[in-house]
């Protein structure tokens, strides 16, 4: 193996890309290259070897293939070193459908299978060295083409066929063109990181909102219900006494609310039965509300009377009375 050039690295002038320099020599054999012919580029001196040029490689790359360590025997002490970085399925299939567009330029979409798939599988240990096909590979070419659409265009809208792929820019590929990080073959070193849990996010309720008065309003009804012994429900310990006494206001107008119910069922009952009387005064019979009370079974107790308290209450119901029974003895008449 060669252990020095045969020119002057240190005298060629690059641009500013270290891609081409105005000598236009390269390699190990100080000869120019070709746009668009794959080159392996040094880690050490980075002068670009052709890959015909170097021994240690057995597989020709693919066009835009930089996920690669280098060094050539120059700069390694007469041994080549070549490793290749572990390639994640996004940049197996960019690169790829790369090298497709570089050396069919004249088609304008790939099919999935028939193209892509079969150009990883012609490449495979070069791609991926040491890692095993499995059942489902193709499925997951599928998968990152129809889910990274900022990279990979379909083309379905101009061929009216599902399958048919090809890149929304054919920029040549580098370590720095994907977002996922190109994983080492490096030993890991160091203590494992400590794995964090992300803590809840609370639901905030603002003292004194319209939330917090429902919440506290709901929880309080169940409590009263229930007759328990357990304190009124607050959010904050500030509350103030006059919110205390507006929630006590409220319980003791809702009670008062449910008497109201009871002393009304007990008036309509009183009610139907002042009117029966009325209807049997009215009609000539005895006015005695004993014996109205003995014909009838459904009746109430007099006791009932005692209900209307007031005065303005009993010229009410005796005119609604009048008037039904007026009503009832036109009906009897017919």
């Amino acid at each position: 193996m060669a252990t020095k050039f045969k020119y002057d690295l240190d005298s060629l002038e690059w641009d500013s890309a270290h891609r081409r320099n105005k000598e236009g020599v390269y390699c190990y054999c100080g000869l120019d290259y070709n746009d668009g012919d794959p080159m392996l580029q040094c880690a050490g001196c980075s002068q670009l070897f052709h890959w015909d040029c170097v021994s240690c490689i057995k597989s020709k790359p693919l066009r835009g293939d930089s996920f690669f360590q280098f060094k050539c025997s120059v700069c390694n002490d007469g041994t080549e070193e070549y490793e290749r970085d572990t390639l994640s399925w996004v940049q197996v299939v960019y690169l790829v459908l790369y090298h497709l567009i570089e050396t069919e330029p004249d088609k304008k979409y790939f099919r999935w299978r028939e193209n892509i798939c079969a150009t990883i599988s012609d490449n495979w240990q070069s791609l991926m060295p040491g890692k095993a096909k499995t059942a489902t590979w193709q499925n997951t070419v599928a998968g990152c083409l129809s889910t990274h659409h900022g990279l990979f265009k379909s083309g379905f809208d101009d061929t009216q066929q599902t399958g048919n792929w090809t890149l929304h820019a054919a920029v040549e590929p580098g370590k720095t063109h994907f977002k996922a990080a190109v994983k080492s073959r490096e030993p890991k070193s160091g203590k494992p990181k400590a794995e964090t849990k992300r803590p809840r996010k609370k639901a905030e309720v603002s003292v004194g909102s319209a939330a917090e008065k429902d919440i506290l309003e709901v929880l309080n009804e169940s409590s009263g219900s229930k007759k328990s012994a357990r304190p009124r429900v607050s959010f904050s310990d500030d509350e103030s006494d006059g919110e205390a006494k507006s929630s006590k206001r409220k319980a003791k107008r809702r009670r008062a609310e449910m008497k109201n119910l009871e002393d009304d069922a007990d008036l309509l009952q009183s009610f139907e039965f002042f009117s029966q009387l009325e209807k049997k005064r009215l009609g000539g019979q005895a006015d005695k509300p004993e014996d109205f009370v003995s014909d009838n079974e459904d009746s109430v107790s007099l006791s009932s009377l005692s209900t209307l308290s007031t005065d303005s209450e009993l010229e009410d119901i005796e005119m609604e009375s009048t008037t039904s029974g007026d009503v009832d003895e036109k009906d009897a008449e017919d």
